[in-house]
């Protein structure tokens, strides 16, 4: 049995575009962001789905929107806001329904503390490159205030062993559209990264990476990986 499991950073919103750290700080896409959706979702139209996921924040929420937007390939989308997020008729979705999971917190960006909406330019030259590559890219020291790429971790792969790995293991293909930092903490969990290299890795806005998963003991092992440039 192979799972297919596709993941998505936002596109790019018009705080990347002011190289400002953003966070939690709910800001929108830019215009090339609305641009990268689109072009995904017509990278990804005839790929079916059968659930996908997305965090509280408008930029991921917009580009997963964006994404089944141009889709053929699945079902009528229902989007269910997670428990205790905000009111929610009490409606499951039909076999010929695709349920998209929002509001989903522990799929959010790392929380940058006290780093949150200032230029990263203007951090690196008051705190000198050895402290900013810590805080930006180290993977256990928080900013101030905020999150470690491990904290990221620590409420990401919980979330995703809990709540989409047993769709995975029902060959199930599964959507999520979430952030550089909750991404590469499933990226790092998924193909066994160390802490010290997953600091290398990057996610690029609005890029479609394609995994086939088999299980292999109690893990997963990736038997194919495609990143779609758009």
């Amino acid at each position: 049995m192979t799972a297919t499991l596709v993941l998505i950073r936002h596109g790019q919103s018009v705080w990347n575009a002011q190289n400002r750290f953003t966070g939690w700080v709910d800001v929108p896409l830019a215009d090339k962001g609305w641009q990268e959706a689109e072009a995904a979702g017509r990278e990804l139209a005839e790929m079916k789905f059968d659930a996908a996921y997305t965090s509280h924040l408008q930029r991921a929420i917009c580009t997963l929107q964006m994404v089944l937007r141009f889709n053929t390939a699945s079902s009528t989308p229902i989007f269910l806001p997670a428990d205790g997020t905000v009111p929610q008729e009490s409606y499951v979705p039909g076999d010929n329904e695709l349920p998209v999971h929002i509001h989903c917190t522990e799929l959010a960006e790392r929380h940058y503390g006290d780093l949150q909406g200032l230029n990263k330019d203007e951090v690196l030259a008051e705190h000198g490159a050895e402290q900013f590559k810590i805080w930006r890219r180290g993977f256990d020291t928080p900013p101030p205030n905020g999150e470690s790429l491990k904290d990221t971790c620590d409420r990401v792969v919980p979330y995703f062993q809990a709540e989409i790995e047993p769709l995975l293991k029902a060959d199930k293909s599964v959507l999520i559209a979430a952030h550089g930092n909750s991404l590469r903490a499933l990226t790092k969990y998924l193909e066994v990264i160390s802490d010290e290299d997953i600091v290398k890795v990057e996610i690029p806005t609005g890029t479609p990476i394609i995994y086939r998963l088999s299980q292999q003991g109690g893990s997963w092992k990736v038997e194919q990986k495609d990143v779609i440039n758009v």
